[in-house]
């Protein structure tokens, strides 16, 4: 029986197998929705964090066609605050957000430019609410300059930073600690492709600027230090090069202790290849560059992230598998990280496969979202990614990698 209609039959037992190691193991039912909106992969983009724990509740900034929506995670489910999307009508839905312990602040991405919006929360537990509001339009250094996506965050003086492509540049706004008042974009890097991305990265002593030069077969990161002025940047460090070693799928989590993770893909794109690439960087130490997950025949890694936890022995990868044979499958695939481990994931299986009652291949599952700060130790590790029709499946991590 060939692993495909191995598959198949496990599908009609309503059990699934772990794409990772093809051993046909049971490991769960397949997965159905926990929310549906109206926009396809809405848990996309690639560097983006959509997902929050506030309050004793997980939370979700999903876009819908009218604009962004807000979800709360209950016991009885995801429930959807209204009136966020009702204050926010027009607004760029595709957000990354920027948490903190009243409310959460997010850059919302058009084609042309960026607009930076606030939700603060008003009252606690049952009768909760948000207030929302547009704060800024930040526009690209030329009219026309093409964004693909944006990412946000705060340094530990208060100010906000937002860093996009723009038209083969990397670009980056900053405001003080309203976020009312934003700066003009400042050019970090240019002439990389317009394919290729970028994303901040907290670090203890800054925020830094991570992003791929597939035109240069690069990865870089620029550093401005909390102590420096708004446009004092440091010079550009290479991460990696050569060896096809860019792509445009980049993820960052800082642990307790320092370490800084990025969760990469390379351009090697064949078989008998690794796909990803883990690059850590340890408070006091060298970049070290990680190449996993490799290719098969029909079997494609991609979109790859990387979730730290309170505990920084605990750091988990993920990504989405692809079946080049069947452009209508995938599922999420999760490991815990052991850099001493040949493949880096250690206990690597699916974790969300979703529910193709009836016939195999139907949904392909996509777009691992999480949340930016690292995990705490005492609540469920929830992650969320969508399928084209716009339906949002979830895992629990922690029950698989925190016995």
């Amino acid at each position: 029986m060939s692993r495909k209609e191995l598959y198949a039959l496990f599908l009609l037992l309503g059990l699934s197998i772990d794409p990772s190691t093809g051993d046909g193991q049971a490991i769960y039912p397949p997965e159905k929705p926990v929310l549906q909106v109206d926009t396809p992969y809405p848990t996309s983009d690639k560097p983006q964090s959509k997902l929050w724990y506030s309050g004793n509740s997980w939370w979700a900034l999903l876009p819908r066609a009218a604009g962004p929506s807000l979800w709360q995670r209950t016991a009885g489910g995801w429930v959807e605050h209204p009136d966020v999307g009702a204050s926010l009508k027009g607004v760029p839905g595709r957000a990354d957000v920027w948490p903190d312990e009243d409310g959460v602040t997010a850059v919302g991405v058009d084609p042309h430019s960026l607009t930076v919006y606030r939700l603060e929360k008003k009252g606690s537990g049952p009768g909760i609410r948000w207030k929302a509001k547009a704060l800024a339009v930040l526009p690209p250094p030329f009219k026309d300059d093409p964004i693909e996506t944006a990412t946000i965050a705060r340094d530990k003086r208060g100010r906000w930073w937002v860093a996009a492509d723009a038209g083969g540049k990397v670009c980056v706004w900053n405001a003080s600690p309203g976020g009312r008042r934003w700066s003009e974009p400042y050019i970090l890097a240019e002439g990389i492709d317009k394919d290729d991305i970028c994303s901040f990265a907290v670090l203890p002593e800054g925020v830094a600027v991570v992003w791929s030069d597939q035109a240069g077969e690069a990865v870089k990161m620029r550093i401005h230090r909390d102590s420096s002025p708004e446009g004092h940047w440091e010079e550009a460090v290479t991460i990696d090069s050569g060896n096809n070693t860019a792509d445009d799928h980049i993820r960052t989590s800082l642990s307790p202790d320092g370490t800084l993770w990025v969760a990469t893909k390379n351009s090697l794109d064949e078989p008998g290849e690794p796909q990803l690439v883990l690059r850590v960087k340890p408070p006091e130490g060298r970049w070290r560059n990680f190449a996993y997950a490799f290719r098969e025949a029909a079997l494609e890694p991609s979109r790859p992230v990387v979730l730290a936890t309170e505990n920084p022995d605990i750091v988990l990868a993920g990504h989405t598998v692809y079946n080049r044979r069947n452009p209508y499958w995938g599922e999420i695939v999760f490991g815990r990280i052991d850099t001493l481990q040949t493949g880096i994931l250690a206990g690597a299986k699916a974790v969300i496969v979703a529910d193709t009652t009836g016939w195999i291949g139907v949904n392909r599952i996509n777009d691992i979202t999480g949340p930016r700060k690292p995990f705490p130790m005492d609540v469920p590790w929830i992650v969320l990614a969508s399928d084209k029709d716009g339906r949002v499946y979830e895992a629990d991590l922690r029950r698989w990698f925190y016995p």
